[in-house]
């Protein structure tokens, strides 16, 4: 991916892209996210295994997202043009020296402000693998409020994707994986949407501003 410095908006517009979409706008995206998921679920093409990389089902997911996006032409739904999904983005925020940028796996990126994305990190999940349950609130949770990802957003994602065993028993064990970062709120079904998809509120270590993560489980399992 090339490097563009030195290149600012001519107005300048709040990095905080999740406050610039505003909730109808937040809605939008993640609407678009579990359009992607149907579409891909849908694809006869595509199979999904037990033992599927979370790197591939991301790459594939990814596919279907800017499919839609394209289509759709989602940009000027939001009213915001310079905006579009992007995968495997280098956050440059927390960069250490001459070390790599940490990678967010998925996000929506607005090309108008320095470093204004809306996130989706992704994570393999089991049926009582709790290696896998700490993992998604070691570099999932935690990556965000470290601001490791998404340090000028106070709204993100997490997308879980479910290769065996059942969503409800696998929240109950993230709920109490996910008390160990003292959440302001843990998880706590959406009712925006049919599908199985929870919001818990934190606390960013970085600036003390209060986030907020929406957890979506996508069901791989059928």
């Amino acid at each position: 991916m090339s490097s563009i410095r030195n290149i600012t908006a001519s107005t300048a517009v709040p990095d905080d892209l999740a406050k610039r979409l505003g909730p109808s706008g937040v809605n939008e995206i993640l609407l678009t996210l579990w359009q992607g998921y149907h579409d891909l679920i849908a694809d006869t093409n595509i199979t999904i295994s037990e033992t599927a990389k979370e790197d591939d089902i991301t790459l594939e997911w990814y596919g279907k997202i800017s499919q839609r996006w394209a289509n759709e032409n989602r940009a000027t739904t939001l009213r915001i043009n310079n905006i579009g999904p992007v995968h495997q983005y280098p956050d440059p925020t927390l960069k250490k020296g001459r070390g790599y940028k940490p990678t967010i796996d998925f996000c929506f990126r607005d090309w108008d402000t320095s470093n204004s994305y809306f996130g989706a990190e992704c994570k393999n999940l089991y049926n009582h693998k709790k290696d896998k349950i700490k993992r998604y609130v070691d570099t999932g949770v935690k990556n965000y409020t470290s601001g490791r990802y998404g340090s000028q957003s106070s709204e993100s994602s997490i997308i879980g994707y479910v290769l065996s065993g059942k969503i409800p028993e696998i929240v109950m064990e993230l709920i109490t994986e996910i008390a160990t970062v003292v959440p302001i709120s843990n998880l706590s079904r959406e009712l925006r949407f049919k599908e199985p998809q929870y919001a818990s509120q934190h606390k960013r270590s970085t600036d003390e501003s209060e986030i907020t993560l929406h957890h979506l489980f996508f069901d791989f399992t059928h």
